[in-house]
């Protein structure tokens, strides 16, 4: 699953890696938990490539209320099967601008983060669907997204069991275009950037609160710097 993650990246890159328009700054966040605004890359009516705001935790469009557990994650086993996704996944893909996420596993009985990055170090982008939520009296706007996940199968599967699909720059394209039904094996058949393109470290404990934000979410453990004084 992916639960936290980075992206770090100056705007510079994003006009690059994604063509979009985009000249307002961007800080540097190291810790996106839910329900928090995050940006994505989406096609506007037009068919244009656009950079949106919008809060990370899908809310369909057809719920009555907001719910309490947000969204964060769809399976892409039954994505195209779930309420909750299904008319997302035809009409409403995105890519979600990443330098990484974070993963959580136990060691000696305690939890101990991993930082998930790029290899090369570039900016990645994950598979995300959105939805645009009115209430029940249509007296809201609420844009809300979730990042698609898939199993793990080979060099992250130590880390966590699942994680988020990462989209190769040759097929923003192809994931952006609309299709209203999908074509058949459209997901069965798109080509993911490979886990192994991947590498993961453990990062300091301080990543655990929703309230740090900074570099220092990244630093080695602390049990490391400790060590390291001697």
């Amino acid at each position: 699953m992916c639960g936290r993650y980075l992206m770090t990246s100056p705007i510079e890159a994003m006009r690059h890696v994604f063509g979009v328009a985009a000249n307002a700054a961007i800080p540097a966040r190291y810790n996106i938990a839910p329900r928090q605004p995050v940006l994505i890359i989406r096609n506007d009516e037009k068919g244009t490539r656009e950079l949106a705001a919008v809060e990370w935790g899908l809310v369909p469009e057809w719920k009555k209320e907001i719910g309490d557990k947000p969204l964060i994650n769809a399976r892409i086993e039954t994505i195209t099967e779930k309420p909750s996704f299904r008319s997302s996944v035809k009409r409403k893909r995105c890519l979600v601008p990443c330098n990484g996420w974070y993963e959580w596993k136990s060691v000696g009985g305690v939890k101990v983060p991993y930082l998930v990055k790029p290899v090369d170090d570039e900016l990645a982008a994950f598979a995300g669907i959105w939805s645009v939520w009115h209430g029940p009296e249509g007296e809201h706007w609420l844009e809300t997204m979730a990042i698609v996940t898939a199993p793990a199968v080979s060099s992250l599967r130590p880390l966590h069991h699942r994680i988020p699909l990462v989209v190769d720059p040759s097929q923003y394209s192809d994931w952006l275009a609309p299709h209203d039904p999908l074509p058949r094996g459209f997901l069965e058949g798109f080509q993911f950037v490979s886990e192994r393109a991947f590498e993961w470290t453990a990062v300091s404990r301080k990543v655990n609160s929703v309230r740090m934000e900074g570099s220092e979410c990244i630093a080695p453990p602390e049990e490391e710097r400790q060590h390291s004084l001697f």
